[in-house]
């Protein structure tokens, strides 16, 4: 079935173009054309095109908002700019965009782009899903994987996304996303039950523009000593009523607290390095959850700061453990500490990068098998 397109564009001569690179491909078909936003906006809300060419004016806040309302509607949205710094492209897709082609427009780069809405719908879950990221050792990067997944989840899925700071006592996602949050846990924790937050996403620190939501540990010790595992379960229940994603950084002791934080768990993310002592340690792991009841098909092995000609190979990790690798992020030293230094996303220190790369693609990975999961 050919896939309806509406151009939102000013300048004839681009649609034209537009118009010549879309001829012969037999996926879509150009149903409007609109030079008048208003009039085009009021066509496809009652029609309801499955993509729509959306040229940027200079007038970004009509533009933000109307990205964003056609988002809403379950339409692709892909961006036309001549402006393609990285900062334009990012904030066009937090307005809602799908995909973004730059100005003057080449043909593969937006027959690309269209053919990648035509494939991918907007996969929207049933039900929330609880993403914990977990090693028994600490230095292993636990805290950077939950927190460059989370950012590239609230990119890619079109709905808020949670990042919960379960590293109790000392947790530093504050530090890593440079923020200073007004409410912590425990606050919530605390009150969770008496003030019935039917809005949890209100409390959390929203990191700038964004999708994605933090709720911080707690300031002091001895508050994170006293949350329970009755108010983590409370915790987790209003969590799961407004997040469809939740991206938890728990601690690396398996006390009663975090042992209730992994059964509560839909997925989780066991993170190790390649090293003799660490491929140990996450043995035992995969022995304690058998132990405890947690499902093999809910563990997934991560290797962090991978190199592909270190001495111990893929292979040899799977053998140990007796269980497939499901994910491989290399070793980038100077952009993930640069990263850490400054308090952002590996993507806002170099879009480009393979490590960036790979947790934009570790983050589609997950939601594509959650979207399955969810399916059956």
């Amino acid at each position: 079935m050919n896939s309806s397109v509406v151009i939102f564009e000013k300048d004839s001569s681009v649609v034209k173009i537009m118009q010549a690179h879309l001829k012969d491909f037999d996926e879509v078909i150009i149903d409007k054309v609109y030079s008048d936003y208003n009039k085009g906006f009021k066509y496809v809300k009652e029609n309801k095109p499955k993509i729509v060419l959306f040229s940027i004016t200079s007038d970004r806040v009509l533009c933000s908002k109307m990205i964003g309302k056609l988002s809403e509607f379950g339409i692709n949205v892909i961006a036309l700019s001549e402006d393609y710094t990285t900062s334009n492209i990012i904030q066009t897709l937090r307005w809602g965009a799908k995909d973004f082609v730059s100005k003057p427009i080449i043909k593969k780069d937006l027959i690309v782009a269209i053919t990648k809405c035509c494939q991918d719908d907007i996969k929207v879950l049933k039900k929330s899903q609880i993403i914990t990221i977990f090693s028994n050792k600490g230095g292993i990067g636990k805290t950077a994987i939950a927190v460059n997944l989370a950012y590239e989840l609230s990119k890619q899925v079109r709905d808020k996304v949670a990042l919960i700071d379960l590293n109790l006592p000392i947790g530093d996602i504050p530090t890593f996303l440079d923020i200073r949050p007004s409410i912590d846990i425990s606050e919530i924790a605390n009150n969770i039950r008496q003030n019935n937050f039917l809005n949890i996403s209100d409390t959390c620190c929203r990191y700038k523009d964004s999708d994605l939501y933090v709720l911080a540990e707690p300031l002091h010790l001895e508050e994170a000593r006293n949350i329970s595992v009755n108010q983590v379960k409370t915790l987790f229940d209003s969590l799961r009523n407004n997040f469809s994603y939740i991206i938890v950084d728990m601690g690396s002791n398996v006390n009663k607290l975090n042992s209730a934080i992994l059964k509560h768990s839909d997925r989780i993310l066991l993170t190790t390095v390649v090293n003799l002592p660490q491929i140990r340690n996450c043995q035992r792991c995969l022995d304690l959850f058998k132990n405890i009841d947690i499902p093999d098909k809910n563990v997934k092995i991560v290797l962090n700061r991978y190199l592909e000609n270190d001495e111990i190979t893929v292979d040899d990790v799977e053998k140990a453990l007796n269980k497939a690798v499901y994910w491989k992020i290399p070793n980038n030293y100077f952009t993930m500490m640069s990263s850490i230094n400054k308090g952002i996303p590996v993507s806002e220190i170099n879009e480009n990068s393979n490590i960036t790369d790979s947790f934009s693609k570790l983050a589609s990975k997950i939601a594509d098998d959650m979207f399955e999961q969810d399916l059956l």
